[in-house]
């Protein structure tokens, strides 16, 4: 199921003057809560989702979709996710018409970024293409009382498997607390730098991953289509009278 939520007068704005961002990351890596810090208000609730949510808003006149993709769990591969999460992530792309201009990584501060995780990570974002890392930028939520350290701090304590995911990022990293709204400036400041360094382009797909999805979606509802029909004959026969 999409969500959307619409303000203010945002149907009179085309699909081209919205600012598109993507969350990506594993489960309870805060990914709901950026969204909020981003948007401002409590558009996405606590529980983790297997689809993606979209919210549409305005923030000081900056018109945003913003699209939170279903997490992974961050110590198992991408074949170890069920299908209908890979699905949705490549999904959260479509919900972005034509495509998203900025994927944020989220990932907590406190938790520890092993090689394993990596892994699983770059398995996961293997799904949308290679292209996809111009877009990235890795987002580090943490609590109040780490508020002073800078994502430097993260980057070198976690050492080489966080070096390399910031390295694909060239080094697009930043650090948040969620609950403080007022970090909602500077973090939107630094996305719209990555989207200006892109020269206002958006990412954009292999038309057959996507058409490979659509289609393995299409099959998926069909098939819970017929089983809901069964389903339903099922419980409209008549029982047999007793003897």
């Amino acid at each position: 199921m999409i969500f959307y939520v619409m303000d203010g007068n945002s149907s009179t704005h085309k699909k081209e003057d919205f600012l598109k961002i993507v969350l990506l990351g594993g489960r309870d890596s805060g990914k709901n809560a950026v969204g909020n810090l981003i948007l401002g208000k409590e558009e996405f609730g606590t529980k983790e989702r297997t689809l993606c949510s979209s919210r549409i808003g305005e923030v000081a006149g900056l018109w945003l979709t913003v699209v939170n993709a279903p997490g992974w769990w961050c110590d198992s591969s991408a074949q170890s996710t069920p299908k209908l999460v890979k699905r949705e992530i490549i999904t959260s792309v479509a919900l972005c018409s034509p495509g998203p201009h900025v994927f944020l990584i989220i990932i907590k501060a406190t938790s520890v970024f092993s090689e394993k995780r990596r892994r699983a990570l770059e398995e996961h974002m293997a799904l949308l293409g290679d292209t996809v890392w111009s877009h990235c930028m890795v987002v580090f939520t943490c609590a109040e009382k780490y508020k002073d350290k800078n994502p430097e701090e993260y980057v070198e304590r976690w050492g080489k498997a966080l070096r390399w995911l910031s390295e694909k990022c060239s080094q697009r990293c930043h650090s948040v607390v969620p609950s403080d709204n007022s970090e909602r400036t500077v973090l939107l400041a630094k996305i719209q730098k990555l989207v200006t360094e892109n020269g206002n382009s958006v990412f954009e797909m292999q038309e057959k991953i996507l058409r490979v999805n659509q289609e393995e979606k299409r099959e998926m509802e069909e098939r819970t289509r017929l089983r809901c029909h069964v389903t339903i004959l099922q419980n409209s026969k008549p029982q047999e009278a007793e003897v």
